[in-house]
């Protein structure tokens, strides 16, 4: 996730009041990019190519965050459009009267076919279960983003978008530091945030995100997301060609050899802590993840709105059996043991 707050040339602030968000995800936090207008703010500091390319990029982030396979899409109703236009047209012959043809086939097929083929390329293939889930699929994607597109989609000054290193705004704190995205002095000295949430309730949250539809059974999907994992546990391959960032465990993305790079780590458990009075009262009782924020991190935090939550028919924990218990545990243990979810 992005910059938050920052200097901008109009506008020259501390480092200090700078505001940064380490996007753990499906830890929730998505809503801050909307609420602080960075998809606007990338968007006018691009010229009409990259504007309308991070606008796409933007428009696509929101539509995949409701649906795995969306069909009630813009794309899906131009396309639409096409297809009906297209089988008119070619029903009427009109397009062979006027000679409207390519190597003898007429051009009303020619727009009904890519009709079609857009319609499913935006529909099945660009998904997060298809580019996160099936790696050569995964690595063209990572591929066509940063040469054929010419890089169009990445916001490096805001730390948004995508190019050849995965999604930018959901880029580990190291990572940023070793592509140079984010500098040390920065890092050591603007306030940083990042959201962590209970491995067992975030598995659940990558199972609906990421399912290849509801028969996809949550047992199978862990079983199989093991499996992808494979060159992180054996071989501890981060980069994003190896290991898309939803396998990443969170504190990939705020430790760095057993030391903490972000600043303020939230347990979103606790968030309700800082929206009540029984919350307020419960901090000044107890040490909790938001018990002693800085003030930029609070304000941003209690004017977070949570706009992009599925909704579940169950609790995170009627999901599990014993042994769907284990294999969470195994890949995340060490989430469990930084963050205090023992």
């Amino acid at each position: 996730m992005p910059w938050l707050i920052k200097s901008t040339p109009d506008n020259e602030i501390p480092l200090s009041s700078h505001l940064f968000f380490v996007h753990v995800p499906r830890c929730g936090g998505t809503s801050l990019m909307q609420h602080f207008s960075v998809p606007q703010k990338v968007i006018d500091s691009r010229g009409i190519l990259g504007a309308a390319a991070m606008k796409y990029f933007f428009l696509r982030y929101r539509t995949l965050e409701k649906a795995n396979f969306p069909i009630r899409t813009r794309e899906n109703y131009v396309c639409c459009a096409l297809l009906l236009a297209s089988l008119l047209v070619h029903a009427s012959g009109k397009d062979a009267d006027a000679g409207l043809a390519l190597w003898g086939v007429p051009m009303s097929i020619y727009v009904g076919g890519m009709a079609v083929f857009v319609s499913l390329f935006t529909t099945i293939i660009c998904t997060a279960p298809v580019i996160g889930r099936i790696m050569p699929v995964h690595r063209w994607y990572l591929w066509f983003v940063h040469y054929p597109l010419f890089r169009l989609c990445e916001a490096i000054d805001w730390c948004t978008g995508t190019n050849k290193h995965g999604y930018i705004m959901h880029l580990t704190a190291p990572k940023l530091l070793g592509y140079g995205y984010v500098t040390t002095e920065q890092m050591d000295n603007m306030c940083s945030l990042a959201i962590v949430r209970n491995p067992y309730s975030r598995m659940v949250s990558i199972y609906g995100y990421n399912r290849f539809g509801s028969h996809e059974s949550f047992p199978a999907f862990v079983k199989r997301w093991k499996k992808l994992m494979q060159p992180y546990l054996t071989k501890g391959e981060k980069e994003d060609w190896y290991t898309p960032c939803h396998l990443l465990p969170m504190f990939e993305f705020t430790h760095y050899n057993g030391k903490q790079l972000v600043q303020s780590v939230v347990k979103q458990e606790e968030l309700k802590y800082l929206k009540t009075k029984e919350g307020a009262h419960t901090l000044q009782q107890k040490d909790t993840s938001v018990s002693d924020l800085p003030d930029i991190v609070r304000d941003a935090l209690l004017g977070m709105p949570h706009t992009n939550k599925r909704a579940t028919s169950q609790k995170w924990y009627d999901y599990y059996d014993q042994p769907t218990l284990d294999l969470a545990y195994e890949m995340y243990k060490t989430d469990f043991e930084i963050f205090g979810y023992l």
